[in-house]
């Protein structure tokens, strides 16, 4: 089962931050680039959004260890998991136009932002 399977069991955003945390580590251990932003349009009532990734200077005194379990996946399953999670976070009220910061000592630091975006 993969973490968004479990989306509907949410009860906060911690859920969603537990997650958002394993897809990304998941996507690191398989050299997903990040530094980057991905862009969700919808033809739907889910919100258009953006999502940033950026690499952290590390520091080892707020690092914890990450998931070393979660499953490894490529740049294109990175994708679609994300797009997957975005709508089911979409779905449980999860509010967007924010940033979350993980801080891995086993791991990169990364903080990602999610903003919703303007319907065209």
């Amino acid at each position: 089962m993969s973490q968004t399977d479990s989306a509907s069991l949410w009860t906060g955003p911690q859920e969603f931050e537990g997650s958002l945390k394993a897809l990304l580590d998941a996507a690191r251990r398989r050299g997903v680039a990040f530094d980057r932003s991905w862009a969700f349009r919808r033809d739907d009532d889910h919100p258009d959004l953006m999502v940033e990734v950026t690499r952290l200077v590390t520091d080892s005194d707020t690092t914890h260890s990450c998931d070393e379990y979660a499953p490894t996946m490529g740049e294109t399953e990175f994708e679609t998991e994300l797009s997957s999670l975005l709508r089911s976070a979409s779905r449980s009220g999860i509010g967007f136009d924010r940033a979350w910061t993980f801080r891995c000592a086993d791991g990169i630091d990364l903080m990602v932002e999610i903003t919703r975006l303007a319907k065209r």
